[in-house]
């Protein structure tokens, strides 16, 4: 209720100063005829019939004003580099309305040669154009209600894995998480790793205007964005005014999702304010559970077995607060503040009953161990901008972020030594708690510069610095019987700094000319890197500098289709958790460490692709591979009879290849069919060394299936089919997993509430099977995942 207050308080306060000085004004949006896209900066000319004239720039999402107007006959006009004039008379100023609203005003593109043309398609879900795919959340009730990640799985070649509501791993054509590089606006999180599904889980639908995905990005991007970046923008105030939303939501397993967001735009620039609030639960009948059985070798004989039971219950909280404002201060010019507090708290409560048997399934042990785990996640994200637009040529920004997050993972962990019926053997289980605290400090400034020269040529440059920064603690206290006290460790492996600063700077130019449009960039990132424990017992330290060229081709065969290429080079650095030396033994049968000499991967992309789009139909296909060098891979040793250790090192290199194809189809008028299937393949060149992240977690193939019907003015149904293929490397194999997902939407008031039903994996089918084999013991595991949710939501706008 605190934070809540605040919020208001602080917008109620902006929203005060916006107030000084309003009156009569002309606002409308530009728009481009390409699926309703935004005319950024360009330059509106209001002359009245007096001859005096009045200039203004568009802002981001086209929205203008021009205030302080007398009563008289205006002519309004439009330029904008790559758009044709515009021009409308005869606007009357009658001294009596305070606001004239032109409402859209569609801007038509420039066609001089065919390489102007933009060829895209846009039908149902998917926009397609070069080098990107987007997604719109007003098309996808299928997601709503939910998180990002839930809407993020329903795209092509995206896989997400963990339960509804709370997704995990980010997994892009087939690879792990870390290979794909997640923005928000265009912007580092200055989150890694688990903490960035963090994040993700946090930001609602219903704060998210569309998801762009970007296979091969150019300079402009990080160098991180291996297999492409994943670019989430979230809704903006475009209309002049006090607008908002507010949304509230429950599930059928005791959840519950509520956001506000309001926003108020005037003549100098706006303030906005957002809340949300959620919880996911998934326990008792709903909690996590998880079967494996494990059969034990040596000398390529049976030696014993285990089997291993576990369930475990999880209650998710997390709130999400974000309050700013943008000015202009001069002509083209605007400054921008914004403050985001998130905060996450997940509980999670385990048990793992561990029965060990001999060859001849006689009784050896039994061990039931309880974790209750407790990870809070909180940060504060503070960001400054300025732009300055000079006419419709050219653009200049600076931005300047500070994210410090604090971690603690509390484990408090009981062995208790069973009989074979399950009783007690004695009354001292092992005691074991675990403290486990990180800080992040994350520093970002950047600047960037674009400028269109002509209808031909554009240059965009920019320079960059990230800053992250890291602590890492843990103290594990084991209860001693002897002393009845406990005794602390706090071994100097897991208890060390981490610091990575990376100097960026990069030069893009995009030529037009005939058929084809082009872009050549180069980009170039040096990075120093230095760890060290607390106690100075070790640390590590280095730097590299890598040059990552990129190019792209477009050639338009004609307004309808076009063909396309890339090459770039792209690098994947280690994630603070591959490089933290932490011991995880949380799972008795499989030991994790992280490597603090890792060094980054390496790879040159290649892609082709093609599309052609109809008035009822589009259809496309990609074809991609990456060369990998330096693959940091997990390498898997067995360290005892039942026990392996799972550790990252820079061996080996590889490949990924795969085609995709995107479709749709509109089959009548109020009916659209979206699909897409993606296919993939990898290569070790060392098969013996075993397979990496690239290849060990890679799924085989992806496709979706999206239909969606209008029913009448109001009332719109989504259907979608999710199918992710097997994942099978030489050490391990994943099963197929596949479920629907349905929604119904119905809006009413002219549209200004709108109720939802949804329901998440229909069939009770997002289920996992692996089985994995090593010298030492083959596992098959089934991990049941609560997947079948409904959700019902309620919306109104205003």
């Amino acid at each position: 209720m605190n934070r809540f207050y605040y919020l208001i308080t602080l917008f109620t306060c902006l929203y005060s100063l916006s107030t000084w000085g309003q009156n009569t004004k002309i606002t409308g949006r530009l728009l481009s005829p390409n699926a309703n896209e935004p005319v950024s900066f360009a330059t509106i000319q209001l002359n009245s019939s007096k001859g005096i004239s009045k200039a203004v720039y568009s802002g981001e999402s086209g929205e203008f004003v021009i205030n302080n107007l007398m009563a008289d006959t205006y002519e309004l006009k439009v330029s904008s580099v790559g758009f044709e004039s515009y021009s409308q008379s005869n606007i009357i100023v009658d001294g009596k309305s305070s606001v004239i609203n032109l409402n859209e005003i569609i801007i038509q593109p420039k066609v001089n040669n065919l390489s102007e043309v933009v060829v895209k398609s846009n039908i149902g879900v998917t926009k397609v154009e070069p080098q990107k795919i987007v997604y719109n959340t007003a098309d996808l009730p299928a997601a709503k209600g939910s998180s990002v990640g839930d809407m993020l799985r329903l795209m092509p070649s995206v896989a997400m894995g963990g339960p509804p509501g709370v997704p995990r791993d980010i997994r892009f054509r087939g690879l792990e998480k870390s290979y794909t590089l997640v923005l928000i606006d265009g912007k580092n999180t200055g989150i890694s790793g688990n903490n960035r599904e963090v994040i993700l889980n946090q930001i609602p639908v219903s704060a998210v205007e569309r998801i762009e995905i970007i296979a091969n990005p150019g300079a402009q991007y990080d160098g991180d964005g291996m297999n492409g970046v994943v670019n989430i923008i979230l809704k903006k105030n475009v209309n002049f005014g006090t607008h908002g939303q507010v949304m509230a939501g429950i599930n059928n397993q005791g959840g519950y999702n509520a956001s506000a967001q309001i926003g108020h735009k005037f003549d100098k620039g706006e303030v906005y304010g957002f809340f949300d609030q959620n919880q996911v639960m998934l326990k008792d009948k709903n909690a996590m559970t998880e079967t494996n059985e494990v059969s034990l070798f040596k000398n390529n004989e049976i030696s014993g077995y285990q089997s291993i039971l576990s369930k475990e219950n999880r209650d998710i909280k997390s709130h999400n607060i974000k309050i700013g404002t943008k000015w202009d201060i001069w002509k083209g010019a605007q400054i921008g503040a914004e403050f985001i507090n998130g905060y996450q708290r997940e509980i999670k409560i385990k048990t793992q009953d561990t029965q060990v048997l001999k060859a001849d399934k006689s009784f050896t042990s039994r061990t039931l161990r309880t974790e209750n785990q407790t990870e809070d996640y909180k940060f504060n994200e503070y960001n400054l901008s300025f732009a300055q637009s000079f006419a419709n040529k050219g653009r200049l920004t600076f931005s300047f972020s500070h994210v410090d997050g604090f971690y603690p993972k509390p484990k408090y962990q009981t062995d208790q030594k069973l009989n074979a019926v399950g009783a007690p053997s004695d009354n001292k289980p092992a005691i074991t708690n675990t403290f486990e605290d990180s800080y992040d400090v994350n520093n970002f400034l950047q600047t960037d510069f674009n400028w269109r020269f002509n209808d031909i040529v554009s240059l965009n440059s920019g320079l960059k610095f990230s800053g992250r920064n890291r602590e890492s603690l843990q103290k594990v206290d084991k209860y001693d019987y002897a002393k009845s006290a406990f005794t602390r460790t706090e071994s100097p492996v897991n208890n060390f700094d981490s610091q990575e600063n990376i100097y960026a700077g990069y030069v893009q130019g995009t030529l037009t000319k005939g058929k084809f449009r082009t872009n050549l960039g180069f980009r170039a990132e040096y990075t120093t890197f230095y760890n060290e424990s607390k106690t100075g017992a070790f640390n590590t330290e280095g730097t590299y500098l890598i040059p990552l060229p990129s190019a792209s081709f477009v050639y338009n065969i004609d307004k309808t289709q076009f063909i396309k290429a890339s090459i770039d080079r792209k690098i994947r650095r280690a994630s603070f958790k591959d490089l933290s030396p932490f011991i995880d033994s949380s799972d008795v049968a499989k030991i994790k460490a992280g490597n603090p000499a890792l060094r980054p991967e390496k790879a040159w992309g290649f892609e082709v692709g093609y599309l052609k789009t109809a008035e009822k139909w589009n259809a496309g296909v990609n074809v991609f591979r990456r060369n990998i060098s330096g693959l940091i891979q997990k390498i898997v040793t067995d360290v005892s009879p039942g026990v392996v250790l799972e550790r990252p090192d820079n061996i080996n290199s590889a490949y990924i290849q795969g085609i995709e194809f995107i479709g749709a189809v509109k089959p009548l008028p109020f009916w659209n069919i979206n699909a897409s299937y993606s296919h993939f393949d990898s290569k070790l060149t060392d098969e013996s060394l075993g397979g990496g992240d690239a290849i060990k977690d890679q799924f085989a193939w992806s496709a979706k299936v999206i239909s969606d019907v209008t029913i009448g003015k109001n009332t719109f149904f989504q259907i979608a089919w999710n199918g992710i293929g097997p994942k099978i490397s030489s050490q391990k194999e994943e099963n197929m997993i596949q479920f629907f997902d349905a929604s119904i939407n119905h809006s009413f008031m002219k549209k200004k509430m709108t109720v939802s039903m949804r329901v998440s994996d229909i069939f009770d089918t997002n289920n996992k099977v692996t089985k994995e084999i090593t010298t030492a013991q083959v596992s098959n595991k089934i991990q049941d995942i609560p997947g079948r949710q409904l959700f019902v939501n309620f919306t109104y706008n205003f």
